[in-house]
């Protein structure tokens, strides 16, 4: 009996250690994960800007190392020139682009802010894309069928729109969700989660406490 009991009792020790192991193993690699922030809204202050804040005291918050690339901020050109026309057979990418590849290949998390205007993506992140996301680097044909080359990727998309979530879905068909997670970062290989912040016209106590909840939620995703 004693002998029984002293053996159960070891077991129980040696898995205890080894799920502490795999515990701490599993935070260093999380703390080691890069994550890259795209920022696409040309007000500082607001939802988008609160969203961003959250996300950035949430990754320091967690110790996990990130880059932010705020496209309003650094000007960045949207407007794709003919020599970039890559179903031309064009394929120059400028330096600036290039650095963002280097950026998103990288990272091992991508996180997306930013507003619904004409239940899509502003113009400025659309010619990101597709200045950016370029064949053989994002995706590529095989016998005629897209393969995704950024697999093994998670995005977390944290998006506000004056419409309730509810009327988004009735009367619109998620068509702004489905155009980011389905129609480019599905396309390209990467697991996408969209985050939204539905009747985002008042800024107050009430919409940042929302926006704290949603970004938690987000980064449980995101980090699991």
């Amino acid at each position: 009996m004693l002998v029984n009991q002293f053996i159960r009792i070891i077991i129980k020790l040696a898995d205890y250690n080894c799920f502490c192991l795999l515990g701490s193993q599993k935070s260093k690699v999380i703390q080691n994960m890069k994550t890259l922030i795209i920022y696409a809204h040309p007000n500082v202050k607001g939802h988008c800007s609160a969203f961003l804040d959250a996300v950035v005291n949430g990754l320091k918050g967690r110790n996990l190392e990130y880059k932010l690339i705020d496209l309003y901020k650094i000007g960045y050109d949207p407007v794709l020139k003919s020599d970039e026309l890559y179903s031309s057979d064009k394929t120059k990418i400028s330096k600036e682009n290039l650095a963002f590849q280097k950026d998103i290949a990288e990272a091992e998390r991508l996180i997306f802010i930013y507003p619904l205007w004409w239940n899509t993506m502003p113009a400025i992140l659309k010619g990101f894309f597709d200045r950016v996301f370029v064949p053989k680097f994002a995706f590529e044909f095989v016998k005629g069928i897209p393969y995704g080359l950024l697999r093994g990727k998670k995005a977390a998309v944290f998006i506000t729109s004056g419409a309730s979530n509810f009327v988004s879905f009735l009367f619109m068909g998620n068509r702004g969700k489905k155009a980011i997670t389905k129609d480019v970062l599905g396309y390209c290989g990467i697991k996408t989660k969209v985050f939204q912040l539905g009747s985002a016209r008042h800024l107050n106590d009430n919409t940042l406490e929302k926006i704290k909840i949603t970004v938690d939620n987000g980064f449980n995703w995101l980090y699991r």
